[in-house]
């Protein structure tokens, strides 16, 4: 139970936090709005602030930043192409019910939802979902060289995450096959920042498969986009930090790291919707460097601002869709065609959450289902000791 008392406190100092500090991110912002100014002209005869001079310092930093490749002019800000008359749009999203071992059978359960929508031909939409049940040893267990631990919910988010493109790996490509120009769309970065960290093995055979789906989206041609929504990257601001004065790795005069940490704080998307006054209008293109797309082979990400009308959000691409003209108009004017019709958000990416979401309703007729099938199984059916307290709370 929670002692609302005690945290009245705290809540008081939260709001006078926020009260008290979007003067200072107010100063942050026009500064960062300046530096981008400043760095986003063509280049200069003679060499001088350009874009490409931030770009080659940018690029040879080395100070450990996550820091973008900037490949075009800052300050663009390019307006929403017209949407095809025929346009497929298949998108998916995820829910699962975690592993418990103090349920009355070790398991859990992936739900991915589908969503696969027709503009222009007059076809009915797929709305769909596949869930999965995972019980077996492999499942529940995951190996560390020597070391052998219960899989936990971080590593179930991992394969949820890897569900959700496989499954739009498949419905996007029976699209296309059947002769529809077809849009993937993913809830989330197609960056998989939770492999970070993880053991070799398990990192290497999740990025087999992401890899096969990259490859064959590729081929086919069907334009892969991450949806980002309310991000909190910050690459596009550490790189005119370093325009501001970290020009390496090795430490410099105190004034040029108090100079750019003017305007440490600031997010991208902040900056960009000072930047983007219009809805629908789009930044410049950037590319990542997260390290761990090293092991994406042929699939470097990048990524681009969009204000949406209602926020800004990052949107992201395979190399491959930046580098083609026609694919790179083709996704802005998808995506802001389903937030048109989503009022705010991509309606395909709300539809696929629908589908995919798993409701405490849900939970409980799961198990229920599940201790039924096991009593008629002939199975033992029992909850843990700590299981059975919390549905009947002694005080």
């Amino acid at each position: 139970m929670l002692d609302l008392y005690s945290v009245k406190s705290q809540v008081n100092e939260m709001v006078a936090h926020r009260v008290n500090g979007p003067g200072d991110m107010e100063t942050r912002l026009a500064l960062a709005l300046k530096e981008l100014h400043r760095w986003g002209t063509q280049t200069v005869a003679g060499g001088g602030e350009s874009w490409q001079e931030l770009a080659k310092r940018v690029a040879n930093s080395g100070n450990g930043w996550l820091l973008p490749t900037i490949l075009e002019s800052l300050t663009q800000s390019i307006a929403p192409p017209a949407v095809p008359p025929q346009l497929s749009v298949a998108a998916t999203d995820g829910s699962q019910i975690f592993p418990d071992r103090h349920e009355i059978s070790p398991c859990y359960l992936i739900n991915i939802g589908h969503v696969l929508l027709h503009y222009g031909t007059g076809e009915r939409p797929l709305l769909a979902s596949n869930p999965r049940l995972f019980y077996k040893e492999a499942d529940l267990f995951q190996t560390y060289g020597d070391r052998r631990v219960a899989v936990n919910r971080d590593i179930v988010g991992i394969r949820r995450g890897l569900l959700e493109l496989t499954d739009l790996r498949m419905l996007a490509a029976a699209s296309h096959d059947d002769g529809h120009e077809t849009v993937a769309l993913s809830d989330g970065s197609l960056i998989a920042w939770d492999l970070e960290g993880r053991p070799g093995g398990f990192r290497q055979a999740y990025l087999n498969e992401m890899v096969a789906s990259l490859d064959d989206l590729k081929q086919r041609g069907i334009p892969l986009i991450g949806y980002i929504s309310r991000p909190g990257s910050k690459e596009v601001i550490n790189a005119l930090r370093v325009g501001m004065g970290v020009p390496n790795a090795a430490p410099g005069p105190a004034s040029n790291f108090d100079s750019c940490a003017q305007i440490e704080g600031v997010s991208d998307a902040l900056l960009m919707k000072r930047l983007l006054l219009k809805a629908g209008d789009r930044s410049c293109v950037f590319a990542s460097t997260s390290p761990i797309l090293q092991d994406y082979g042929d699939h470097g990400v990048c990524f681009y601002y969009l204000n949406v009308g209602t926020e800004v959000v990052r949107i992201e691409i395979p190399k491959w869709v930046a580098d083609d003209g026609a694919r790179l108009e083709l996704v802005h004017a998808a995506i802001w065609d389903q937030v048109g019709k989503g009022d705010g958000y991509p309606v395909s990416l709300a539809e696929a959450h629908e589908r995919a979401i798993v409701r405490g309703r849900d939970r409980e007729a799961f198990f229920s289902c599940l201790k039924h099938s096991l009593v008629k199984g002939g199975l033992r059916v029992s909850l843990s000791r700590k299981g059975k307290s919390k549905l009947q709370p002694r005080v």
